[in-house]
């Protein structure tokens, strides 16, 4: 492991060390306005939702790491103390990229980026109409975190209004991820298209067996990981009739590791028993 103390190097190190480890990161796309209406918008990555009674989301206009200027986000929103945030798909990120430059401040980036203004209800700045999930928000606080050039500016907003388009829900009238195709942030110039990477995972429920209850052998494996380990721990093995097998343990085990790769969980707990 390489161990990195952010008081010892420069912050431009610390950003980039943030940016390629703490991802991927939500796109928050915002739309403000200055105090004379005109509109502004831009993409900030250090944003996610924090709670949903009352909803509440949080980002990150810095101070500029060059400059130490305030961004025009930033400005817009101590003015008027709102703002919108649509989210990024993979049909609108050239354009969001496009929306990220060191416009003037006063320039539309909503026209220079070529996005449509969705008109909002409950606050004056306009949302993308091209996003298919838009949030009008209020501004609940300001935290500035001592005004030096890339230093945080966190934003925190309550969601007043959602614009969710209907071909983004399925059946269930739930959200489905791979309609959404939200993209987000990496390190340097990368980017994820989340709908390419998609993977269910059951979420326990209530008190679930631990790594205590697999047998030592298998516990402490040389062949089997951690992933594996739990993998099998969501099967329940004390039904399981072993399969009694002269071959090594180290054959086993990686027979059954191969089993457990392809999701046949059943078959890998008979080869570990017998």
């Amino acid at each position: 492991m390489r161990t990195f103390d952010p008081k010892a190097i420069p912050f431009q190190e610390t950003h980039r060390l943030l940016l390629g480890g703490v991802a991927p990161r939500p796109i928050a796309f915002v739309g403000s306005l200055d105090k004379d209406g005109r509109p502004n918008l831009a993409p900030f990555s250090f944003f996610n939702a924090f709670g949903a009674n009352p909803p509440v989301v949080c980002f990150s206009p810095a101070f500029s790491g060059k400059t130490g200027a305030a961004k025009d986000t930033l400005l817009n929103v101590l003015e008027t103390k709102e703002c919108t945030i649509s989210i990024v798909t993979y049909d609108m990120v050239h354009q969001t990229s496009l929306a990220s430059a060191p416009f003037e401040r006063g320039i539309d980036e909503f026209a220079m980026a070529g996005f449509t203004k969705f008109p909002s209800q409950k606050v004056q700045a306009p949302g993308v109409a091209e996003s298919p999930f838009i949030m009008e928000a209020q501004l609940l606080k300001h935290v500035d975190f001592g005004g030096l050039p890339g230093g945080a500016n966190m934003l925190i907003c309550e969601i007043v209004l959602f614009h969710i388009r209907d071909d983004v829900f399925d059946e269930k009238n739930s959200i489905d991820p791979h309609r959404m195709d939200q993209v987000a942030r990496m390190g340097g110039a990368w980017y994820t298209r989340a709908a390419h990477g998609l993977f269910a995972l059951s979420q326990p429920s209530g008190v679930v067996p631990g790594f205590d209850t697999l047998p030592k052998e298998v516990r402490e494996s040389e062949y089997l990981s951690g992933h594996d380990l739990a993998r099998l721990l969501s099967y329940d093995f004390s039904t399981i009739e072993a399969e009694p097998s002269v071959e090594s343990l180290e054959n086993r085990h990686r027979r059954a590791k191969e089993l457990i790769e392809n999701d046949d969980l059943e078959a890998a707990w008979k080869i570990l028993l017998g």
